[in-house]
């Protein structure tokens, strides 16, 4: 199939079935790699061999992570099934298996000197985003994609709608960010007000905008932390208003763990959120729904606190009694 072609249609299955833009794009960048390397491939191969064949080239070649390799493959795979109509059989084996990794968390000094030292970054309030994302265990987005509508501070809750896996949640927001969430709406609706005048609308998911044109223009609609700037949606092509770009907030963290000399990423902040709500006897049922993960056993991948319980042998059996006495340590240049 011409590469074109198949990619505008891939594109027209994803957005009837309203998949998320980030989605879109990850999709037609793997069709891309995949429909490049066929014409290099046997003609009379099957299309599960092919598959198999660019999924070993991934890892071989490219060195990917299983989660990449899993992406590409979730992508050709939705491509024959929801676009060619032909879905490959028996190609679940093909499938990388992700390793189980601990997730690192900041310690508590890292994550408050961090927090600390962040600063606002391009007149944007870099420095509040980092703290809403520890304080509420938030992904990088979720912050950014919160809504006027989607503050409660009456009752001081967060509503997270349309997360990962297209789930709504709800958190808690911390009495100490609310002073610094109601500067952020009066500017956020400085930004609106000037909108309103120049009938420029915000974004809305899927075909709101198509359903209800005046929520375009509605105060509750309005982004929590809009763009500086206007842009073009890249689907209807129209002027719109987005909100903050991640970027700014993953430079401010950059220039402030550079500074400290720590490696501590946005994400891990989520990662910090866990840990230390565990540490201080917090469920983790509660913290499984406040995250939104679908399994307990997610949540629990935070959880280190048991297996450091366990006092090693070494010390309550032996009682420390093979350390063996300190070796002169000098180098032998300096004797």
């Amino acid at each position: 199939m011409n590469l074109h072609l198949a990619i505008q249609r891939l594109r027209d299955v994803l957005r009837r079935q309203h998949m998320a833009l980030a989605t879109e794009s990850t999709y037609v960048h793997w069709l891309r790699q995949y429909i490049t390397a066929l014409p290099a491939m046997p003609a009379t191969l099957s299309s599960e061999k092919k598959l198999e064949l660019f999924l070993t080239h991934l890892a071989r070649h490219r060195d990917l992570s299983a989660s990449s390799q899993n992406q590409a493959f979730n992508a050709i795979l939705y491509f024959y099934k929801e676009v060619l109509r032909q879905p490959l059989q028996g190609v679940d084996a093909l499938r990388a298996k992700r390793p189980a990794r601990l997730r690192h968390a900041p310690t508590v000094a890292e994550t408050q000197a961090l927090l600390q030292t962040v600063q606002d970054r391009a007149g944007y309030p870099t420095s509040l985003i980092a703290r809403l994302i520890y304080g509420c265990g938030l992904r990088v987005t979720e912050p950014l994609n919160l809504r006027i509508k989607d503050v409660n501070l009456e009752q001081r809750m967060l509503f997270l709608v349309g997360a990962k896996g297209g789930k709504d949640r709800v958190v808690s927001l911390p009495a100490s960010l609310v002073p610094e969430i109601i500067q952020q709406m009066k500017k956020a609706h400085a930004v609106w007000q000037r909108d309103q005048q120049n009938r420029i609308p915000v974004t809305l998911p899927h075909q709101l905008a198509s359903k209800y044109p005046d929520y375009q223009f509605f105060w509750p609609w309005a982004w929590l932390f809009p763009s500086h700037n206007t842009c073009f949606h890249p689907r209807t092509h129209l002027k719109v208003r987005y909100r903050m770009h991640e970027a700014n907030l993953q430079r401010a963290v950059r220039d402030a763990r550079r500074k400290l000399g720590i490696s501590v990423m946005p994400h891990e902040l989520r990662h910090g959120y866990a840990t230390h709500s565990m540490e201080n006897g917090v469920s983790p049922r509660a913290i499984q729904m406040a995250m939104g993960h679908s399994s307990l056993e997610t949540t629990m991948g935070y959880l280190h606190t048991e297996s450091l319980s366990v006092k090693s042998p070494l010390e309550t059996v032996l009682g420390g009694k093979l350390q063996r006495p300190i070796q002169n340590l000098s180098t032998p240049n300096e004797k």
